[in-house]
């Protein structure tokens, strides 16, 4: 059975794997589980992500494929472009903000200084590298609206988007 990996966005949990796991009911669906508050920096994270991957019990020649809801894609793709990409062939994101979120400074007002909101913050340093880059040989979909009030306008367009 095909594995598929999926990773929450911002204060999400595994709740949030439900709908996924019914569309995707003829794969495994497994959760990577991180502080979604983002105490700590993406990379960080994104480091996370690389050690748990590599804890995943694959065949020879087996690929995994990964979904990532707001940051989680955004966490997904700083693993796939900067540290490993060899072990996945495709990539889904879900309003994904890879140009920031308004949202991550208006939190930041009011929650004590977490990492991961700055690097989310529109205009980051983290965000420019992360855009900078292209990823090589995995299918990759991004879906993204004008309409979501969390990321909004083009901020959620990625790479190879779709609008819904």
């Amino acid at each position: 059975m095909k594995k598929v990996i999926f990773i929450p966005g911002f204060t999400g949990g595994k709740r949030d794997m439900y709908v996924i796991r019914m569309v995707l009911s003829n794969f495994e669906v497994i959760y990577f589980s991180y502080d979604t508050w983002l105490n700590k920096s993406l990379v960080d994270y994104s480091l996370e992500l690389k050690k748990f991957i590599n804890t995943l019990k694959l065949k020879k020649g087996e690929k995994i494929s990964i979904i990532g809801i707001s940051v989680g894609g955004i966490i997904a793709r700083y693993y796939l472009e900067f540290l490993d990409n060899k072990k996945v062939d495709k990539f889904v994101t879900l309003c994904s903000p890879f140009k920031g979120s308004l949202l991550a400074s208006f939190a930041l007002l009011f929650l004590r200084k977490q990492r991961g909101l700055e690097d989310l913050k529109t205009n980051s340093q983290f965000l420019k590298n992360l855009n900078h880059k292209r990823l090589n040989g995995i299918k990759e979909k991004n879906f993204w609206s004008m309409l979501d009030f969390l990321v909004p306008g083009v901020s959620g367009k990625g790479r190879n988007p779709e609008h819904t």
